[in-house]
């Protein structure tokens, strides 16, 4: 429900054999179906509200820079759309082709299409530690993160359990036998497990064995869908 692209002008189209839908303005709408189905009829919540909602969630968890929409490849929104199901989605390219803003883009489609409220803090309540729903971080910053400690430790649980995870610039780091052991760890639990993920990197999947690691490459050449990026620096003026 979501996913879809219900409003209030709309709203009745969400709830199929009804012949009147309308919101009450507070977050739920009165259903109601013909005479011979009554026991349907009463107040549910209101699809457009809670779509109206999320697009907020999403667009205050985006940084301003980019917010904007782009025209990004088809094959991004076709793996959004797979939802729950989507698994690695690898965008690669030179530098300043849109990879970082395609990626964000991609978050945002893919957490309209699951219903996923993107949140990165952490709470504890009565049934224990909730950690971060959708996590977005370059690969030097996670990285620094995961030096060692109760922190670094904790950092990795929750990039390995994330309902989605995005890294950024993957290959960028500097490679050593520690940062490839940090990231296989977080790349082989989300594999094992099926986990959405969004990769950027200006390496192809090809040529990251040296950087990441051999194990790593293989499961994010298996896992993931590759999308070329192509054209000029965007962010540099045209000659």
């Amino acid at each position: 429900m979501a996913g879809a692209n219900i409003t209030h002008a709309n709203l009745i189209d969400a709830y199929p054999g009804s012949v009147s839908a309308e919101c009450d303005g507070h977050g739920f709408v009165l259903v109601i179906y013909p005479d011979e189905d009554v026991r349907r009829s009463g107040s549910v919540n209101c699809a457009a509200c809670e779509r109206g909602r999320l697009l907020g969630s999403i667009g205050a968890f985006t940084p301003p820079r980019f917010r904007d929409a782009i025209d990004a490849p088809h094959a991004i929104a076709e793996w959004a759309a797979r939802g729950q199901k989507a698994q690695g989605l690898y965008l690669t390219g030179p530098v300043g082709t849109g990879k970082t803003h395609a990626a964000w883009a991609a978050l945002a489609a893919w957490c309209l299409a699951t219903g996923t409220v993107p949140d990165s803090t952490v709470t504890d309540d009565w049934y224990g530690r909730q950690g971060p729903t959708v996590i977005f971080t370059r690969m030097t910053d996670l990285l620094d993160d995961l030096r060692p400690g109760d922190d670094g430790r904790q950092r990795i649980r929750d990039c390995q359990g994330a309902d989605l995870l995005a890294l950024d610039d993957i290959g960028a780091e500097k490679a050593s036998e520690w940062t490839q052991e940090r990231l296989y760890s977080i790349i082989d639990q989300r594999y094992v497990h099926c986990r959405p993920l969004i990769v950027t990197s200006n390496l192809p999947p090809a040529a990251l064995a040296e950087q990441t690691g051999k194990r790593t490459a293989s499961r994010l050449a298996e896992m993931c869908v590759v999308v070329p990026m192509t054209g000029d620096d965007r962010r540099m003026p045209a000659a």
